[in-house]
């Protein structure tokens, strides 16, 4: 169990603890049950900078090495890019002599939406290897690791420096953030800029989203933690967004120390909502662990009274965040499937409750009454993309804040 801070190095006090479970990623063949293993999973805070981080950490190449989520199969996603790309041309000019890294670019939707809309020059590092094929169709050009100062090195001595750097959804992955910033200030020009998207701790807190906690996550960032890695690091934020990513995000522009970008009023009155809010309190988060445990018993009767009465209940998405939800509040054996659009992940089996996943074109009422929604972010996607379900009066289950079926 680890015992001091990932930013600070300060010591880490417990508030939660899930036990064992299997890796929320790890989708298995039949033939695989019985193989499986389970793991540690509890969090803490960092008694100096209250930065809230799971404690017992895997090997990140058993995490990440084969990697089974796909940035493009998600329309909202590619829109949050979309999104993404536009603000960089308006505020930055980013253009057709514009370089751009991303940090675990995935199967490198947003550098062939890059190359292809404005003729940047794009670069991605990944350490999936079955990802790596699906980038290079896309002829992305792709090193196959995991991105750290070192790797910087060999990096900048190739291709120089950068103009963009993108991390969006991984430095919450990473056990060692610092070396991460580290490399992007080693890689970024001097008028380059160093974007940031994290699931937003506020969100986390206000929300009760403890399905975030899962062995993929191994920090949970604010606004501070942020600012905290860049100062460490010889760089600053100079203006912040929240984006309506991953269940409420933000998206930081961060800058080397000396560039000439100039703090916007945004970093400022975030930072006070989030003191204001508790954040850095550890009172806040023992209360948050209790949060936790009324919501987990909730949403396991509120199952349990639906199939005592006799209805069929399968689950949509499985994502890495459902399977922490699933397992920890005991709730898999209320689920006949999980439907999902992913093709890598159909005909497998969910990590530890080992339910099928099918593709959701066999979604039906009658085997199905009710969908609890474990992609619950994407609920707006997906409850227009099931439509007929919804006609056919299947009922759609939204398991946050608290348990209550979708309306449109």
């Amino acid at each position: 169990m680890k015992k001091k801070c990932r930013i600070c190095n300060d010591k880490l006090i417990s508030i939660l603890n899930f036990k064992k479970v299997a890796l929320s990623g790890n989708f298995i063949k039949k033939s695989e049950i019985k193989k499986e293993k389970k793991y540690s999973l509890s969090a803490g805070v960092c008694n100096k900078c209250k930065h809230l981080q799971i404690q017992d950490l895997v090997n990140p190449k058993k995490l990440f090495n084969h990697y089974e989520w796909e940035t493009g199969i998600s329309k909202s996603n590619i829109e949050l890019i979309l999104d993404l790309l536009k603000t960089l041309k308006k505020r930055f000019k980013l253009n057709n002599e514009s370089k751009i890294l991303e940090i675990a670019s995935n199967d490198g939707t947003l550098l062939y939406e890059a190359k292809r809309r404005y003729k940047s020059y794009v670069l991605g590092i990944d350490p999936a290897k079955n990802l790596f094929k699906v980038s290079r169709k896309n002829k992305i050009n792709t090193i196959v690791d995991f991105f750290s100062y070192k790797i910087s090195n060999k990096i900048k001595k190739k291709f120089n420096t950068f103009d963009f750097c993108i991390a969006r959804n991984v430095i919450a992955h990473t056990p060692n953030p610092n070396d991460i910033f580290k490399g992007v200030r080693n890689l970024i020009s001097d008028k380059g800029v160093f974007i940031i998207e994290v699931p937003h701790l506020e969100n986390i807190y206000i929300e009760n989203q403890y399905d975030n906690i899962f062995h993929e996550h191994v920090g949970f960032h604010s606004l501070k933690s942020i600012i905290d890695l860049s100062t460490q690091n010889d760089l600053k934020v100079f203006d912040v967004e929240k984006i309506d990513s991953q269940g409420g995000s933000i998206r930081c522009y961060i800058s080397k120390k000396n560039s000439n970008f100039k703090e916007d009023v945004n970093v400022k009155k975030l930072l006070l909502k989030e003191k204001k809010i508790g954040l850095f309190n550890l009172k806040s988060w023992f209360n948050f662990s209790k949060k936790v445990n009324k919501h987990s018993l909730k949403l396991h009767n509120y199952l349990k009274k639906i199939k005592k009465n006799k209805n069929n209940i399968s689950a949509y998405g499985a994502s890495g965040k459902g399977q922490t939800l699933l397992q920890v509040c005991n709730i898999g054996k209320y689920l006949d499937n999980i439907y999902d659009k992913s093709k890598i992940k159909q005909g497998k089996y969910t990590p530890g409750t080992h339910i099928k996943i099918i593709d959701p074109k066999f979604i039906n009422v009658k085997k199905s009454k009710y969908l609890l929604l474990l992609s619950w972010n994407l609920a707006k996607e997906i409850a227009k993309q099931e439509s007929d379900f919804i006609k056919n009066n299947g009922k759609i289950i939204v398991p946050f804040p608290m348990p209550h079926e979708y309306k449109s």
